[in-house]
Protein backbone atom coordinates (compact mmCIF):
# COMPACT_ATOMS: atom_id res chain seq x y z
CA UNK A 1 0.00 0.00 0.00
CA UNK A 2 2.88 2.37 0.84
CA UNK A 3 4.34 1.85 -2.65
CA UNK A 4 0.94 2.53 -4.23
CA UNK A 5 0.47 5.82 -2.34
CA UNK A 6 3.99 7.07 -3.09
CA UNK A 7 3.62 6.05 -6.75
CA UNK A 8 0.31 7.89 -7.03
CA UNK A 9 1.72 11.20 -5.82
CA UNK A 10 4.81 10.77 -7.96
CA UNK A 11 2.62 10.17 -11.01
CA UNK A 12 0.45 13.17 -10.13
CA UNK A 13 3.50 15.44 -10.10
CA UNK A 14 4.85 14.07 -13.40
CA UNK A 15 1.52 14.17 -15.23
CA UNK A 16 0.47 17.15 -17.23
CA UNK A 17 -2.29 18.36 -19.51
CA UNK A 18 -2.45 18.76 -23.28
CA UNK A 19 -0.19 21.80 -23.52
CA UNK A 20 2.70 19.79 -22.05
CA UNK A 21 2.68 17.08 -24.73
CA UNK A 22 5.04 17.78 -27.63
CA UNK A 23 4.32 14.59 -29.55
CA UNK A 24 1.46 15.13 -32.08
CA UNK A 25 0.66 11.41 -31.91
CA UNK A 26 0.28 11.36 -28.11
CA UNK A 27 -1.40 14.79 -28.09
CA UNK A 28 -4.17 13.51 -30.39
CA UNK A 29 -4.44 10.23 -28.46
CA UNK A 30 -5.01 12.07 -25.19
CA UNK A 31 -7.36 14.66 -26.65
CA UNK A 32 -9.51 12.40 -28.85
CA UNK A 33 -9.44 9.13 -26.93
CA UNK A 34 -8.08 9.13 -23.39
CA UNK A 35 -10.02 12.24 -22.36
CA UNK A 36 -13.04 11.62 -24.58
CA UNK A 37 -16.05 12.28 -22.32
CA UNK A 38 -18.67 11.33 -24.91
CA UNK A 39 -21.46 8.99 -23.83
CA UNK A 40 -21.49 6.28 -26.48
CA UNK A 41 -24.62 4.19 -27.00
CA UNK A 42 -22.54 1.01 -26.65
CA UNK A 43 -21.72 1.96 -23.06
CA UNK A 44 -25.23 0.71 -22.23
CA UNK A 45 -24.23 -2.75 -23.49
CA UNK A 46 -21.12 -2.66 -21.33
CA UNK A 47 -23.19 -1.77 -18.26
CA UNK A 48 -25.75 -4.50 -18.96
CA UNK A 49 -23.05 -7.15 -19.30
CA UNK A 50 -21.46 -6.03 -16.04
CA UNK A 51 -24.85 -6.10 -14.33
CA UNK A 52 -25.52 -9.64 -15.55
CA UNK A 53 -22.30 -10.76 -13.87
CA UNK A 54 -23.09 -8.81 -10.73
CA UNK A 55 -26.42 -10.68 -10.48
CA UNK A 56 -24.73 -14.07 -10.80
CA UNK A 57 -24.78 -15.98 -7.49
CA UNK A 58 -22.35 -18.75 -8.38
CA UNK A 59 -18.81 -19.34 -7.10
CA UNK A 60 -15.71 -20.42 -9.00
CA UNK A 61 -12.57 -22.33 -8.08
CA UNK A 62 -9.56 -20.25 -9.07
CA UNK A 63 -6.29 -21.78 -10.22
CA UNK A 64 -4.04 -18.77 -9.70
CA UNK A 65 -0.95 -18.89 -11.92
CA UNK A 66 0.07 -15.35 -11.02
CA UNK A 67 1.16 -13.41 -7.95
CA UNK A 68 -1.89 -14.35 -5.90
CA UNK A 69 -4.57 -12.12 -4.40
CA UNK A 70 -4.35 -9.31 -1.88
CA UNK A 71 -8.02 -9.75 -1.00
CA UNK A 72 -8.93 -13.44 -1.09
CA UNK A 73 -7.60 -16.04 1.31
CA UNK A 74 -9.40 -18.89 -0.50
CA UNK A 75 -9.42 -20.02 -4.12
CA UNK A 76 -13.21 -20.46 -3.90
CA UNK A 77 -14.57 -17.06 -4.89
CA UNK A 78 -17.98 -15.62 -5.66
CA UNK A 79 -18.45 -14.21 -9.14
CA UNK A 80 -19.62 -10.91 -7.64
CA UNK A 81 -16.40 -10.67 -5.59
CA UNK A 82 -14.21 -11.46 -8.62
CA UNK A 83 -16.07 -8.74 -10.51
CA UNK A 84 -15.45 -6.23 -7.74
CA UNK A 85 -11.80 -6.95 -7.01
CA UNK A 86 -10.27 -8.60 -10.08
CA UNK A 87 -11.99 -7.17 -13.15
CA UNK A 88 -11.64 -3.93 -15.06
CA UNK A 89 -13.67 -1.05 -13.66
CA UNK A 90 -16.46 0.58 -15.62
CA UNK A 91 -14.19 3.50 -16.52
CA UNK A 92 -11.42 1.16 -17.68
CA UNK A 93 -13.77 -0.90 -19.87
CA UNK A 94 -15.06 2.28 -21.48
CA UNK A 95 -11.49 3.35 -22.11
CA UNK A 96 -10.64 -0.03 -23.68
CA UNK A 97 -13.70 0.41 -25.87
CA UNK A 98 -12.44 3.82 -27.02
CA UNK A 99 -8.87 2.65 -27.59
CA UNK A 100 -10.00 -0.19 -29.86
CA UNK A 101 -12.19 2.19 -31.84
CA UNK A 102 -9.57 4.94 -31.99
CA UNK A 103 -6.85 2.68 -33.36
CA UNK A 104 -9.36 0.68 -35.48
CA UNK A 105 -7.75 -2.59 -34.41
CA UNK A 106 -8.59 -5.78 -36.27
CA UNK A 107 -6.58 -8.40 -34.38
CA UNK A 108 -6.60 -8.41 -30.58
CA UNK A 109 -4.84 -10.60 -28.01
CA UNK A 110 -5.86 -10.52 -24.35
CA UNK A 111 -3.78 -12.24 -21.70
CA UNK A 112 -6.06 -12.74 -18.69
CA UNK A 113 -9.75 -13.19 -19.54
CA UNK A 114 -11.11 -13.38 -15.99
CA UNK A 115 -14.93 -12.97 -16.28
CA UNK A 116 -14.65 -11.39 -19.73
CA UNK A 117 -15.44 -7.79 -18.80
CA UNK A 118 -12.54 -6.32 -20.80
CA UNK A 119 -13.01 -8.90 -23.56
CA UNK A 120 -16.61 -7.81 -23.95
CA UNK A 121 -15.69 -4.11 -24.16
CA UNK A 122 -13.13 -4.72 -26.91
CA UNK A 123 -15.47 -7.01 -28.83
CA UNK A 124 -18.35 -4.51 -28.69
CA UNK A 125 -16.03 -1.78 -29.94
CA UNK A 126 -14.71 -3.84 -32.86
CA UNK A 127 -17.24 -6.61 -33.66
CA UNK A 128 -15.43 -7.40 -36.90
CA UNK A 129 -12.08 -7.95 -35.14
CA UNK A 130 -10.44 -11.32 -34.53
CA UNK A 131 -10.11 -11.57 -30.75
CA UNK A 132 -8.13 -14.20 -28.86
CA UNK A 133 -8.33 -14.23 -25.07
CA UNK A 134 -6.24 -16.49 -22.83
CA UNK A 135 -7.26 -17.67 -19.34
CA UNK A 136 -5.27 -20.13 -17.23
CA UNK A 137 -7.96 -21.08 -14.69
CA UNK A 138 -10.28 -23.79 -16.17
CA UNK A 139 -13.46 -22.86 -14.26
CA UNK A 140 -13.02 -19.17 -15.00
CA UNK A 141 -12.38 -19.99 -18.66
CA UNK A 142 -15.56 -22.06 -18.86
CA UNK A 143 -17.60 -19.40 -17.07
CA UNK A 144 -16.46 -16.58 -19.38
CA UNK A 145 -16.95 -18.69 -22.49
CA UNK A 146 -20.50 -19.57 -21.42
CA UNK A 147 -21.30 -15.93 -20.59
CA UNK A 148 -20.51 -14.99 -24.18
CA UNK A 149 -22.93 -17.58 -25.59
CA UNK A 150 -25.71 -15.06 -24.92
CA UNK A 151 -23.81 -12.43 -26.94
CA UNK A 152 -24.67 -13.77 -30.38
CA UNK A 153 -23.07 -10.90 -32.29
CA UNK A 154 -19.68 -11.38 -30.59
CA UNK A 155 -17.10 -13.85 -31.88
CA UNK A 156 -14.18 -14.53 -29.53
CA UNK A 157 -11.57 -17.30 -29.55
CA UNK A 158 -11.25 -18.47 -25.92
CA UNK A 159 -8.05 -20.31 -24.98
CA UNK A 160 -7.57 -22.21 -21.70
CA UNK A 161 -3.82 -22.10 -21.08
CA UNK A 162 -1.19 -20.33 -19.04
CA UNK A 163 0.41 -17.44 -20.87
CA UNK A 164 3.66 -19.40 -21.13
CA UNK A 165 1.85 -22.39 -22.65
CA UNK A 166 0.01 -20.14 -25.09
CA UNK A 167 3.19 -18.63 -26.54
CA UNK A 168 4.94 -22.01 -26.57
CA UNK A 169 2.15 -23.51 -28.69
CA UNK A 170 1.98 -20.71 -31.28
CA UNK A 171 1.90 -21.97 -34.84
CA UNK A 172 3.89 -20.76 -37.82
CA UNK A 173 3.37 -18.21 -39.30
CA UNK A 174 3.31 -16.23 -36.07
CA UNK A 175 0.07 -14.19 -35.70
CA UNK A 176 0.51 -10.43 -35.58
CA UNK A 177 -1.79 -8.32 -33.40
CA UNK A 178 -2.88 -4.69 -33.55
CA UNK A 179 -3.61 -4.52 -29.83
CA UNK A 180 -2.39 -6.69 -26.95
CA UNK A 181 -3.92 -6.33 -23.48
CA UNK A 182 -1.98 -7.89 -20.60
CA UNK A 183 -3.88 -8.30 -17.33
CA UNK A 184 -3.16 -11.42 -15.37
CA UNK A 185 0.20 -12.37 -13.94
CA UNK A 186 1.19 -9.61 -11.51
CA UNK A 187 4.81 -10.62 -11.25
CA UNK A 188 7.60 -8.38 -12.51
CA UNK A 189 9.90 -11.02 -14.00
CA UNK A 190 6.97 -12.86 -15.59
CA UNK A 191 5.62 -9.61 -17.06
CA UNK A 192 8.99 -8.82 -18.62
CA UNK A 193 9.07 -12.35 -20.00
CA UNK A 194 5.63 -11.98 -21.58
CA UNK A 195 6.71 -8.68 -23.08
CA UNK A 196 9.67 -10.41 -24.74
CA UNK A 197 7.28 -13.09 -26.02
CA UNK A 198 4.90 -10.62 -27.66
CA UNK A 199 7.67 -8.87 -29.59
CA UNK A 200 7.28 -11.55 -32.27
CA UNK A 201 3.58 -10.64 -32.53
CA UNK A 202 3.70 -6.86 -33.06
CA UNK A 203 4.09 -4.42 -35.93
CA UNK A 204 4.97 -0.74 -36.13
CA UNK A 205 1.51 0.45 -35.05
CA UNK A 206 0.67 -2.17 -32.43
CA UNK A 207 -0.42 -0.84 -29.04
CA UNK A 208 0.29 -2.91 -25.93
CA UNK A 209 -1.69 -2.21 -22.76
CA UNK A 210 -0.37 -3.27 -19.35
CA UNK A 211 -2.84 -3.23 -16.48
CA UNK A 212 -1.91 -2.61 -12.83
CA UNK A 213 1.55 -1.20 -13.48
CA UNK A 214 1.68 0.11 -9.89
CA UNK A 215 0.22 -3.04 -8.30
CA UNK A 216 3.52 -3.59 -6.51
CA UNK A 217 7.09 -2.30 -6.53
CA UNK A 218 7.97 -5.40 -8.55
CA UNK A 219 5.39 -4.57 -11.24
CA UNK A 220 6.53 -0.95 -11.37
CA UNK A 221 10.12 -2.11 -11.84
CA UNK A 222 8.98 -4.29 -14.73
CA UNK A 223 7.03 -1.40 -16.26
CA UNK A 224 10.07 0.89 -16.08
CA UNK A 225 12.26 -1.79 -17.63
CA UNK A 226 9.80 -2.27 -20.49
CA UNK A 227 9.59 1.48 -21.12
CA UNK A 228 13.37 1.54 -21.66
CA UNK A 229 13.39 -1.45 -24.01
CA UNK A 230 15.19 -0.52 -27.26
CA UNK A 231 12.16 -1.49 -29.38
CA UNK A 232 9.79 0.74 -27.39
CA UNK A 233 9.57 4.30 -28.72
CA UNK A 234 6.74 5.78 -26.65
CA UNK A 235 5.01 4.90 -23.40
CA UNK A 236 1.94 6.54 -21.89
CA UNK A 237 1.55 6.10 -18.14
CA UNK A 238 -2.07 6.59 -17.01
CA UNK A 239 -1.33 5.15 -13.55
CA UNK A 240 -3.96 2.38 -13.59
CA UNK A 241 -2.47 1.09 -16.81
CA UNK A 242 0.28 1.84 -19.30
CA UNK A 243 0.40 1.98 -23.08
CA UNK A 244 3.44 0.91 -25.09
CA UNK A 245 4.14 1.83 -28.74
CA UNK A 246 6.74 0.70 -31.27
CA UNK A 247 6.33 3.48 -33.87
CA UNK A 248 9.73 4.00 -35.53
CA UNK A 249 8.77 7.55 -36.48
CA UNK A 250 8.49 8.40 -32.76
CA UNK A 251 11.53 9.18 -30.62
CA UNK A 252 11.70 7.23 -27.36
CA UNK A 253 9.87 9.27 -24.75
CA UNK A 254 7.73 8.67 -21.66
CA UNK A 255 4.46 10.48 -21.08
CA UNK A 256 2.45 10.72 -17.87
CA UNK A 257 -1.28 11.39 -18.19
CA UNK A 258 -3.65 11.93 -15.29
CA UNK A 259 -7.19 10.88 -16.19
Amino acid sequence: MFHFIVAYFSHYIKSFHLHGIHSPFVFQLEKKCLRDASSYVDYIKLSRFRESLNNNKSSLHIEDHGAGSRVFASNERKVTDILQYNCSTQNDTQLLYRLCAYFQVNRILELGTSLGIATHAMAISRPQAQITTVEGSPEVYEFAKKAFEKEAEIQVNFVNATFKEFFKNQKIPTPIYDLIYIDGHHNGDATCGYFESILNHVHNDTVVIFDDIYWSADMTRAWNQICHHPKVTASVDCFNFGLIFFRKEQMQERFYVKL
